[in-house]
């Protein structure tokens, strides 16, 4: 029964009580009414039967008065004319004991005939009986006599030696109800009949109302059903409503629409944002608060080589190249949890085993309690990207035939040097490198074996000087050698002179035998005693060179302001 109960709609669940309790009151009114009608048709029987009785009893003292009561027979006449009235079904007298001791014991329908006689005499007030016969319904009324001195004008001691107040008799008086229970069947049948309309009425009033009632949750129902069935709310339709619908569910509709247009534009912007998640062409990783992966994108396929399933509930560090130290990650991870993010380069290892580097943005997400709830990195390979631009920058800043850093890098180089001496206040030599009868080779042997010749001498020149050193060629058979932090002018001299002697041995070319010779003139200036610009000190270098070269070449010459 319960579960029959609860399978109902709510509609029916709302009508049943609704008609169980108009029933229940429409019924107690109708009782209620029936009884009230009854009751008063009820009272206007005795009151009838009341008047009869003391209709007879007037017409009995008319009878004493007259004296014409001694005669049984005109009390007998008497009774007859009177009981012949319409709906008198019984009419007759009771003489009392006291009337039967002074004027004998009187006929024998005026006898006491039962207790309802005798309740009468020995109460002093009427008595009612209804008889609700199966054929005839009956009222029976036994009204008293009392003694008065003035009863209608009339002494009653005047001829009864007896009390005042006392009972000389009754009058018995049964009356015709049946016209009255006719009356009363027929409004209990129009009563019913009107219970039955009236409940028909209500019951489609309370229907239509509920029905109504229920008619936009109706809506809500057929939406959210739909809804589930779909598993969609992109095209959600708003419920319409009645034009000022202000009722509770008025509101609720309202709200229910609200929520569903929030939750729509929520789910168009999830499907654009997980469209945008899954076609990026950046990877992108998704962690948990103890940084396991939880949701990785094709392009993380794509980039790394692992698919989702082998890394879900992994730690990204599987991918880690060993390229860098562990101050590194902590930094990293210090910015993260500090400031909210962390963007740079990452050198990773592939699943294959190379390694790539990756340029990284990573961010956390919290709660609203400040703990963590996710972290995000999205990286893209820029390994082909770094390569092209390690070779812009490399064929920007180096020598192509001896990989030294050319003219542009060597600017730079010595620009630092001279900054760096001129903070620390120790000495920079600057050695301008020419080599001697290059051409002649260049010329002879043709420009391969010129470039051979110039690549070997850029190996024997970096032979020759310091780690900290920076050898460059500027062009041609231009060589420099920069020298920051020296001790003094004697080891950069040392330096030079080793270079002129590395040039002076002889150079071999393949397929050729012949040793080949060339010599270097070397000219040396010093930061800051010759000069203390870039220009300067790489003019009093040049000027070095050349007054080596005037003193007969292949070897080193320190700069003097002689020489200029």
């Amino acid at each position: 029964m319960k579960d029959y109960w609860n399978s109902l709609g709510i509609g029916i669940k709302l009508n049943i009580p609704i008609q169980v309790m108009l029933i229940v009151a429409l019924s107690f009114a109708h009782f209620w009414v029936m009884e009230y009608i009854k009751g008063e048709i009820l009272d206007g029987a005795e009151r009838r039967a009341t008047v009869s009785a003391d209709g007879v009893i007037n017409g009995l003292n008319m009878l004493m008065v007259t004296g014409m009561i001694s005669n049984p027979e005109n009390r007998r006449l008497f009774i007859a004319k009177m009981g012949s009235s319409e709906n008198v079904k019984e009419l007759r007298i009771v003489r009392a004991k006291q009337v039967q001791d002074q004027f004998g014991i009187g006929l024998p329908e005026e006898q006491v005939k039962d207790d309802m006689d005798r309740r009468a005499l020995i109460s002093k007030r009427t008595q009612f009986l209804l008889a609700e016969g199966k054929n005839t319904p009956t009222l029976r009324a036994v009204v008293p006599f009392i003694v008065s001195t003035n009863f209608r004008g009339t002494n009653c001691l005047m001829c009864h030696h007896v009390e005042v107040g006392s009972v000389n008799g009754a009058a018995s008086i049964s009356i015709d109800m049946t016209d009255d229970f006719k009356t009363v069947e027929r409004t209990k049948v129009l009563l019913w009949a009107g219970q039955i309309v009236l409940q028909i009425l209500l019951f489609l009033s309370i229907s239509w109302l509920i029905r109504r009632f229920m008619h936009p949750i109706k809506k809500l129902q057929s939406t959210m059903e739909s809804m589930q069935f779909s598993g969609s709310l992109e095209n959600f339709v708003p419920i319409t409503l009645e034009k000022n619908s202000r009722d509770e569910v008025g509101e609720l509709t309202g709200a229910f629409n609200q929520m569903s247009e929030a939750l729509s534009r929520s789910e168009k912007s999830m499907k654009l944002a997980a469209a945008i998640y899954q076609s990026n062409a950046d990877a992108i990783v998704v962690t948990d608060e103890n940084n396991l992966i939880v949701d990785v994108n094709p392009a993380f396929t794509r980039i790394s080589g692992y698919t989702r399933d082998e890394v879900l509930g992994k730690d990204p560090k599987l991918m880690q190249s060993g390229q860098h130290n562990k101050e590194f990650y902590q930094q990293m991870w210090q910015a993260i949890l500090n400031d909210g993010h962390w963007q740079g380069e990452i050198l990773d290892r592939h699943k294959n085993g190379s390694v790539y580097t990756k340029t990284t943005h990573i961010v956390v997400l919290r709660h609203t309690d400040g703990s963590v709830y996710r972290y995000v990195a999205q990286f893209s390979d820029i390994t082909d990207k770094k390569e092209k631009d390690d070779l812009i920058q490399w064929q920007a800043n180096y020598d192509p035939l001896t990989n030294l850093p050319n003219r542009r890098l060597f600017h730079d180089r010595l620009g630092q040097a001279i900054k760096m001496a001129h903070r620390t206040k120790f000495p920079t030599a600057l050695l301008f490198i020419d080599l001697d009868h290059f051409k002649e080779i260049n010329d002879n042997l043709g420009h391969a074996n010129g470039d051979a010749l110039l690549m070997e001498a850029a190996q024997r020149i970096n032979g020759c000087v310091r780690e900290a050193d920076t050898v460059s060629r500027l062009g041609g058979d231009e060589f420099t050698v920069i020298m920051p932090e020296i001790g003094n002018v004697t080891q950069a001299q040392r330096i030079a002179n080793k270079i002129v002697q590395e040039m002076a041995r002889p150079f071999l070319f393949i397929n050729d035998e012949t040793s080949y010779y060339i010599s270097a003139s070397v000219g040396i200036a010093i930061y800051p005693d010759d000069a203390t610009t870039l220009e300067g000190l790489l003019r009093c270098a040049d000027t070095a060179m050349y007054a080596a070269k005037s003193e007969g070449r292949n070897r080193f010459k320190s700069y003097s302001k002689s020489q200029q």
